[in-house]
C-alpha cells in the first residue's frame, strides 16, 4: 500500500494521548473487608471489572477510529501495473492493414470501414499515436488529428506481409526503456505470403491486441490472369484464366475497349472451381481493354485491365556478308527488321538505330570493338557467335570488351542438358521445367571460366549460352553453330525460344499489364533530350515514374506507383506515346489466413474499446482512502453502541 501524502502519518503518534489520559483516570481502590457485607463487596468487585471493560473497549475504537481517519486523509492507494514494472510511460502504435481484401462486406458495412469507424469512436482522447498501413507511416498523431489522417487513408494494391510489419513495430521501438508499447494490431491476417509467426518477432516490452475481422464465408470469383496465344493480321487469340472459391457460382464476362465491347461470354463453375476460356476477338492496332465480371465477393479481382500494342520490328544487324539460315528463320518479318552487312563497311553512327547487333567472327579491327562498346553502352545488345578455331582471336575481342574469362578449345563430344528456366530472359517463355528433353550433342566448343549469368549450360558444366550485364547486354554462345559441330539447329524448341528472346531482350513493352506495388521495368521508344522526361496518367493519378534515358529509348521502372490499377498513357509532354495496363495482385483474395502465438504478450480481442480499457486499466492505480473513511465511521457506530447499550 502507498500513501500520497505519507507525511500525514506522523499524526498517528497523536494517539498517545487519549491513552495516557486514559491511564490517568484510572483510580487505585484500598480494599476494606466487612464481615457482614461478603456479598455486596463481590458485586462491587465484579461491577468495577465490567466497567474497566467497557472503558477500554470504547478507549480501542475511538483510538482505531480516529487512526483509520488519519490514514484515509494520508490518501492510501494500491499501485498500478506500470508502477510495480517501473513503466513510466506507454507508446501507442496501431498496424491497420489497408490490403484489397478488407474490400469484402461484413453485413452491410465493409471490413475497412468497420476498422475506421471503430477506431475513430472508440481510441482514448488526449493521447498520441503512430499509424502504420502496408503503404505509410504516420508518427505522434495526435488523437484529434487522427480521424483527418483516418480520411485519407485508402485501401492499397500492396499485400500483406506481417513479417515484415512486426518488424517494423520492432524497430519503432527499440531502445525504449521503461516504456509500455501498446500494439493494436487491426488486420485480417490473410495469409497471401504463406507465412508462419515466431515469438522473435514480439518484443518482450510489447503488448500486441490483434483485432482480426474476417469474412470466411465470402463467396468470390476473380479474373486472374490474360495472355496472348495466337495472332493474325485479322484475329487475336487470347487466354483467360478465371476461379473461383464455391461451385455454383456463375457471372456474365465482358471484354470493354471504352464503351465498345469487344467480347460477351459467360462463366458457370458447376464443376470446376477454375476455367480457361478462349477468345476470339478482331485485331486492333492498339487495344487497351478492360475484362469485367461481376459478385458480391471482392471487387477488386472482377476487373482486368490489359493493352496490347503493335509493336515496331525489333531491329536485328548481322555483321557479316549473308545472315546464318536459322536466324533468318527465328528473326521473321512479322517482328523482325533484318539488316546484315560486312564489318569492314559499316558506318558505326548506324548501330544506334539497332536493338541487337549480331557479330559472327571474333577478328576485327579495334576502332569496330571500340564502336561495339559504344553501342552496348548507350543501352543495345551484343550477341558473339564464333567461329570454329579462333580462341586467340575471341579471348583478344572478350578482352576488349572487358569480358575478363579464359578461352580454352575443347572437342569432346557433350550434350547440352541444362536450362535455367526461372532466368529473366525466359518470363513467361517455357510452361514447364522439361528434364528429359532430347539432348543436343555439341562436339568443338569453347570452354570459359566464368559463366556469369548462363542460359544454357552442357553436360561438362560448361555455360553454352550466357549473358554478361553492362548498361546494355552482351550474349556470348560457345561454339559456332554448324552441322558439324552441334545438332542444336535441329532442336527447334531449344534454339527458337534462345535467339528469339535476345532478339526482342531490349524491349519488354509487350507485356499485356503489370502489378501494382510490384518492381516492374519496361521500355518505350522515344527521342527525348536529357533534361525531358515521360509521365503515366489517367483519370485518376499522375506521376513521374523513375526513368533512363537510353538513345531513342527510355527505360522506365515502377514500383510503389501506380497505386490504382487502370490503363495509364505513357505522355511526353501533351503527346499520347503508348499506354500501359496495371492490375491489383489476385493473392488478396485467396482467403487463407495466419494463426495467432499463444504469448503471454499476443492478446486476441473484439473491439478496439477492450484496448482502450486494459491500456487504462495498466496505468490506474486503486484508491482506498474511500475504505479508511468507512472504517473511520464504523468504529464510530461501535463507540456509540459499546455507551449506549452496554450497561
Amino acid at each position: 500500500m502507498n500513501f500520497e501524502y505519507p507525511g500525514i502519518l506522523y499524526s498517528l503518534f497523536l494517539l498517545m494521548i487519549p491513552i495516557i489520559i486514559h491511564l490517568v483516570r484510572w483510580k487505585k481502590f484500598k480494599q476494606q473487608v466487612f464481615t457482614n457485607v461478603d456479598f455486596l463487596q463481590d458485586l462491587e468487585i465484579k461491577s468495577r471489572k465490567s466497567r474497566r471493560l467497557k472503558e477500554l473497549l470504547v478507549l480501542l475504537s475511538r483510538l482505531l477510529a480516529l487512526a483509520a481517519l488519519i490514514i484515509a486523509f494520508a490518501k492510501p492507494y494500491k499501485a498500478s501495473q506500470a508502477q510495480a514494472t517501473q513503466i513510466d510511460k506507454s507508446r501507442n502504435i496501431i498496424y491497420l492493414d489497408n490490403s484489397l481484401s478488407l474490400d469484402a462486406f461484413n453485413g452491410n458495412t465493409g471490413l475497412w470501414q468497420d476498422y475506421k469507424q471503430d477506431l475513430q469512436q472508440n481510441l482514448a482522447k488526449n493521447t498520441t499515436y503512430t499509424l502504420l498501413t502496408n503503404n505509410g507511416v504516420y508518427r505522434n498523431v495526435s488523437r484529434k488529428n487522427l480521424d483527418a489522417v483516418l480520411q485519407q487513408i485508402h485501401l492499397s494494391g500492396q499485400i500483406t506481409n506481417h513479417h515484415k510489419v512486426l518488424k517494423k513495430i520492432k524497430y519503432l521501438v527499440e531502445n525504449q526503456q521503461h516504456t509500455l508499447n501498446n500494439v493494436l494490431y487491426c488486420s485480417d491476417m490473410q495469409n497471401v505470403s504463406e507465412e508462419t509467426l515466431s515469438d522473435s518477432l514480439f518484443a518482450n516490452n510489447n503488448q500486441y491486441y490483434f483485432v482480426v475481422r474476417q469474412q470466411p464465408e465470402l463467396k468470390n470469383i476473380s479474373i486472374d490472369s490474360i495472355w496472348l496465344k495466337d495472332k493474325t493480321t485479322d484475329v487475336y487469340e487470347f487466354n483467360l484464366k478465371i476461379s473461383a472459391n464455391e461451385h455454383r457460382l456463375k457471372s456474365p464476362v465482358t471484354i470493354r475497349q471504352d464503351k465498345e465491347v469487344l467480347w460477351r461470354g459467360f462463366v458457370d463453375f458447376k464443376d470446376s472451381l477454375q476455367q480457361n476460356i478462349s477468345i476470339n476477338m478482331p485485331a486492333k492496332p492498339d487495344l487497351e481493354a478492360v475484362v469485367k465480371v461481376h459478385d458480391k465477393g471482392f471487387q477488386f479481382d472482377n476487373n482486368l485491365y490489359f493493352t496490347y500494342h503493335n509493336a515496331a520490328q525489333y531491329k536485328i544487324l548481322v555483321l557479316n556478308n549473308t545472315v546464318p539460315s536459322y536466324l533468318r528463320k527465328i528473326y521473321t518479318p512479322d517482328a523482325f527488321m533484318l539488316d546484315s552487312i560486312p564489318v569492314n563497311k559499316l558506318n558505326v553512327n548506324d548501330l544506334s538505330d539497332y536493338d541487337l547487333v549480331v557479330l559472327t567472327q571474333s577478328k576485327i579491327d579495334n576502332s569496330y570493338i571500340s564502336a561495339l562498346k559504344k553501342h552496348v553502352s548507350q543501352y543495345g545488345n551484343l550477341l558473339i557467335l564464333p567461329k570454329d578455331n579462333e580462341a586467340d582471336e575471341l579471348q583478344n575481342l572478350l578482352n576488349n570488351l572487358n569480358i575478363r574469362t579464359s578461352v580454352q578449345l575443347d572437342t569432346a563430344k557433350v550434350f547440352l542438358n541444362q536450362i535455367h528456366f526461372t532466368h529473366p530472359l525466359f518470363k513467361n517463355v517455357f510452361t514447364k521445367h522439361v528434364q528429359n528433353f532430347a539432348y543436343p550433342f555439341v562436339k568443338n566448343h569453347y570452354r570459359f571460366t566464368t559463366t556469369d549469368e548462363w542460359l544454357y549450360k552442357l553436360s561438362d558444366q560448361t555455360a553454352f549460352a550466357q549473358v554478361f550485364k553492362r548498361k546494355g547486354q552482351i550474349f556470348l554462345v560457345n561454339t559456332p553453330i554448324l552441322p558439324q559441330n552441334t545438332d542444336f539447329e535441329q532442336a527447334a524448341s531449344l534454339i527458337v525460344p534462345l535467339f528469339y528472346q535476345i532478339g526482342k531482350a531490349r524491349n519488354n513493352l509487350q507485356a499485356l499489364y503489370y502489378i501494382t506495388g510490384e518492381k516492374n521495368q519496361w521500355e518505350v521508344q522515344a527521342n527525348l533530350k536529357p533534361e525531358e522526361t515521360i509521365k503515366l496518367t489517367n483519370d485518376h493519378e499522375s506521376f513521374v515514374p523513375y526513368q533512363v534515358n537510353q538513345y531513342k529509348r527510355i527505360a522506365v521502372t515502377t514500383d510503389e506507383l501506380p497505386a490504382l490499377d487502370g490503363i495509364y498513357n505513357v505522355m511526353y509532354k501533351n503527346q499520347k506515346i503508348v499506354s500501359v495496363a496495371y492490375n491489383y495482385n489476385r493473392k488478396e483474395s485467396l482467403m487463407k489466413y495466419l494463426e495467432l502465438l499463444e504469448n503471454e504478450n499476443v492478446h486476441k480481442i473484439n473491439d478496439i474499446k477492450s484496448f482502450v480499457t486494459q491500456q487504462q486499466a495498466f496505468f490506474k492505480s486503486q484508491s482506498l482512502w474511500q475504505w479508511f473513511l468507512g472504517l473511520t465511521l464504523l468504529f464510530l457506530l461501535i463507540e456509540m453502541l459499546l455507551i449506549r447499550y452496554w450497561k
